[in-house]
């Protein structure tokens, strides 16, 4: 009785489990623990394939990345070396173009210093006077001068107006590759930061919204298509600078020619309207000389005449006299005898040899006076040919400047410097 209370008390009111149910589950638990090990297993290397294959992934990834960044850094450099070149001949292109520009500059102003000789001169022959005011070769050939120089200069005019035209060209097409090249080289600069960046970069975080397309985002077609643009623009604009310069070349080069052709068409009239002059003046000057020698040698005669005259008074008067006398005779005596007739007919002859002397005094009066009249008209006519000498060796002398006025430079090295051909030489020998 005690011994079954004490079974009582030591035995728990719980149910109780067959050996069956526990060795079903042990089995249980066993295979539970099997396919846990089995599945954690399988989810092991399922997690150290996954490691593998996403680091493998992100390694190619980082890898296949940089490589993109830096074949794009390597175009973006090409290209900036590209748009960097260009801008060097564009560079070269505006300074041959500003010499050359210079260059006609310095020709147009050249072209002012003849322009104003050629005005000079005609302003000299007309104060030619009367009769000497001619439209003659030499006045035709410097109203063609000055015609020639100022169409020169009309054209140097246009081309340096033209030059300044492109000049705004280059100097746009310049700004543009410029903008470029900043914009490239801020490119680069940000590729290369990032391909620089590494895992323990101290930079690296987490951004919201990486993967956001920026406003203003471009093909990378439509990217290489701008900078092409600049670039054909810019080569475009350097080929008609170099065509500009050409032009401007051939205009001066024709300027030139035609100037010293017709300064030498010039030259040769005014030589020859001189030489006709001073050849009309010596002869004034001989036909001068000769009227004095004829007035003087009229003078002569004149006062012989009048000596003639007087002295054929004397005569006459006796004669008279004697004639006079012989009429107080008387009577028979009054006779008409041979000395009568011979003092008649010496009276007779005396009076009309004075008459023909004062007749041929009153010519030779006429004559002196027309001798002196024609005299004065070749000595106003020697001072309007003296007049015009005088202008025409001033115009002459006033020429000569032109010969004497310095060339800075030759023709070769002018075409030269306005074709970008010369270039920086130890001995400046081209």
């Amino acid at each position: 009785m005690v011994l079954q209370l004490l079974m009582m008390k030591v035995e728990k009111p719980v149910s109780r489990h067959q050996p069956e149910e526990w060795h079903r589950d042990n089995k249980s638990l066993r295979q539970a623990t099997q396919d846990i090990c089995t599945s954690s297993h399988d989810l092991r290397h399922q997690a150290l394939h996954l490691r593998h294959q996403t680091s493998n992934k992100t390694s190619w990834d980082q890898t296949n990345s940089t490589t993109r960044l830096q074949d794009r850094i390597y175009e973006v450099q090409r290209v900036t070396d590209d748009l960097q070149r260009s801008l060097q001949q564009v560079n070269d292109e505006i300074a041959s173009l500003e010499k050359a520009k210079h260059t006609t500059e310095m020709e147009l102003e050249a072209h002012i210093h003849p322009l104003n000789i050629a005005l000079e001169c005609l302003t000299l022959r007309e104060r030619r006077r009367e009769v000497d005011l001619v439209k003659d070769k030499a006045e035709e050939e410097l109203q063609k001068e000055v015609r020639v120089l100022e169409r020169s200069r009309a054209n140097l005019e246009k081309v340096v107006l033209e030059a300044v035209s492109h000049l705004r060209v280059l100097h746009e097409s310049k700004q543009q590759l410029q903008d470029d090249i900043r914009d490239k080289l801020a490119a680069l600069q940000v590729d290369r930061n990032q391909e620089a960046l590494t895992e323990y970069s101290p930079q690296i975080s987490f951004k919201p919204d990486p993967t956001r397309v920026p406003p203003g985002t471009i093909l990378p077609v439509d990217w290489l298509d701008h900078s092409l643009k600049n670039m054909a623009m810019t080569e475009a604009a350097i080929k008609d600078s170099q065509t500009l310069r050409d032009k401007m070349c051939v205009i001066i080069q024709t300027a030139r020619r035609e100037d010293q052709t017709q300064q030498t068409a010039t030259d040769y009239a005014v030589r020859c309207r001189l030489h006709e002059e001073t050849r009309t003046k010596e002869e004034l000057q001989w036909q001068k000389d000769k009227l004095l020698d004829e007035i003087r040698e009229q003078e002569k005669e004149i006062a012989n005449l009048e000596e003639q005259l007087r002295a054929s008074s004397l005569p006459l008067k006796k004669c008279q006299t004697r004639l006079e006398g012989r009429t107080e005779r008387v009577c028979h005596d009054l006779v008409r005898d041979a000395p009568q007739e011979s003092l008649v007919a010496e009276v007779q002859h005396l009076t009309q040899t004075r008459t023909l002397l004062r007749e041929k005094l009153a010519q030779a009066l006429d004559s002196l006076h027309g001798l002196q009249r024609h005299l004065r008209t070749v000595d106003v006519d020697l001072g309007r040919k003296s007049l015009s000498v005088s202008l025409e060796k001033k115009v002459q002398d006033s020429r000569k400047a032109l010969k004497e006025k310095p060339t800075p430079e030759t023709l070769t090295q002018a075409n030269l410097t306005l074709t970008g051909s010369l270039r920086a030489h130890p001995t400046h020998i081209l």
